[in-house]
């Protein structure tokens, strides 16, 4: 599979960003990872070997094209300090709501993380992405991957962005689901991350759990009568 090299800025170098961008820069992208700490980047930037570096948060920002956004904050202002970095730029939030104090207690279909971050950079392109997906399925080769089926849920108003997050998503190992755009779209995306983490979590499945959309087959049998009506309205 070839594959083509995009300029990548991993804003925030915890658990995900690390797996994420040591990944990408080893399938040949060019990944800079930023942080508030720079030991956190450059012990990142160090696994991710030849195709990474490291620096700020806006010198990351400057760099990429792509912009994968791992902090759980909505407000560009108080990670960057300059927020016109994401101008015209394709941001691919996969943050999930704090679970013990929010999914716990209901708060789903509320408002997603994504919906505030594209209201605070309006003029970047905010693309849903990967919040059901544990890190480590990342150190899963793309073929192992791809033949199992995996998946990952985006949301965006941009159809360009979203198609070059598909083909992120695709060099990884997974095939991106479209759910659309607008709040609705959003939400339902961040939901699904609160289901997973259910099952991981409080469903003790750990980090291989993981969600599918299929088709069934089609209905022939001809012995229940036709839908009236609904259309699935």
């Amino acid at each position: 599979m070839e594959i083509l090299m995009k300029r990548i800025a991993v804003i925030g170098s915890g658990n995900m960003g690390r797996a994420l961008g040591v990944r990408l820069a080893q399938l040949g992208h060019s990944v800079m990872f930023g942080a508030r700490r720079s030991q956190q980047a450059e012990a990142a930037a160090t696994r991710a070997g030849a195709n990474a570096r490291a620096g700020t948060n806006d010198e990351a920002s400057a760099h990429g094209d792509i912009l994968i956004w791992t902090i759980r904050e909505e407000d560009p202002s108080k990670v960057l300090e300059n927020p016109d970095l994401l101008k015209g730029k394709i941001v691919i939030d996969l943050n999930n709501r704090d679970y013990s104090q929010e999914v716990r207690n209901g708060a789903w279909f509320d408002h997603a993380i994504a919906e505030g971050l594209q209201v605070n950079a309006p003029n970047a392109l905010v693309v849903k992405a990967w919040n059901t997906i544990a890190m480590e399925s990342f150190d899963t080769d793309p073929a192992s991957l791809e033949a199992s089926n995996a998946q990952t849920f985006i949301a965006g108003d941009s159809a360009s962005a979203k198609s070059q997050v598909a083909e992120l998503s695709k060099d990884l190992g997974f095939k991106a689901v479209d759910l659309g755009s607008g709040p609705a779209a959003f939400r339902a995306a961040e939901a699904l991350g609160d289901v997973i983490r259910l099952l991981m979590i409080d469903g003790g499945m750990g980090g291989r759990a993981h969600l599918t959309l299929s088709q069934l087959p089609e209905a022939k049998l001809g012995t229940i009568g036709r839908r009236a009506g609904s259309e699935y309205k």
